[in-house]
């Protein structure tokens, strides 16, 4: 099987810098434009035989543009929202530090996750993540698209390679950024990661599909040690 997994559209908090977790914001125009984008790429470039989203409706949205494009409905599965970040919830880094001075500065400095005041505990939501991959991987379909959030994302990607979930993850996902991972083998094979390609102006003389050179990693191959984050930001979008 491979997997290609999806972070949502852009949204007005993504502009403002507002961490979302599981509120429920929508997309804004430019999600919007930015979904149409990666439908018309994954169309070019992929056979996506079943599609699947989280609820909220970010990614929803975007999942049903993709759907227009194979002709697919999603398939929502609450599995997939984004983990709560509590009374971290749609406030900025800024804010933060001024309401949660301790929270922030532990953002900052230490390697080790970061626990949320009131917010979804971190093994719970690898439950929930390592629940749907068993859903999915039973499933007879050679080729799964799943729209989430990146947060999520990072969890799945952690999940897959083995990573310490208690320490922070080295992901970054952008908005309708397409990762794959390769599942057919004993190991999974991460072949491409946050690739936005489709979102850049288009060059005349270069084909529009396989623009970035994939990259791959073995499971096996991931130093325990670069489990930190390459962002300030925690995985809340």
């Amino acid at each position: 099987m491979h997997l290609l997994l999806i972070r949502h559209g852009e949204t007005d908090w993504n502009n403002e810098g507002r961490m979302q977790g599981s509120i429920d914001m929508p997309l804004n125009a430019r999600g919007i434009e930015q979904a149409g984008k990666l439908a018309a790429r994954l169309v070019a470039e992929e056979q996506i035989e079943v599609l699947y989203t989280s609820p909220l409706a970010r990614a929803r949205v975007t999942a049903e543009i993709i759907g227009q494009a194979f002709r697919l409905a999603p398939i929502p599965d609450p599995r997939l929202v984004e983990r709560s970040i509590g009374k971290l919830e749609g406030l900025t880094l800024q804010e933060v530090e001024t309401l949660y001075p301790k929270v922030y500065r532990a953002w900052r400095e230490d390697t080790a996750r970061v626990v949320f005041p009131e917010g979804e505990d971190q093994v719970e939501f690898q439950q929930r993540v390592l629940s749907f991959l068993d859903t999915i991987r039973s499933r007879p379909e050679r080729q799964v698209a799943v729209v989430t959030h990146g947060g999520t994302l990072s969890m799945f990607l952690a999940t897959l390679m083995g990573l310490d979930i208690q320490k922070r993850f080295p992901f970054r996902f952008d908005n309708t950024s397409l990762s794959k991972v390769n599942l057919t083998r004993r190991q999974p094979r991460v072949e491409l990661l946050n690739d936005t390609c489709h979102l850049r102006p288009a060059i005349p003389e270069l084909p529009r599909t396989q623009c970035e050179k994939p990259i791959v990693a073995e499971a096996v191959s991931l130093d325990p040690a670069l489990s930190t984050d390459v962002a300030v930001s925690p995985e809340t979008e």
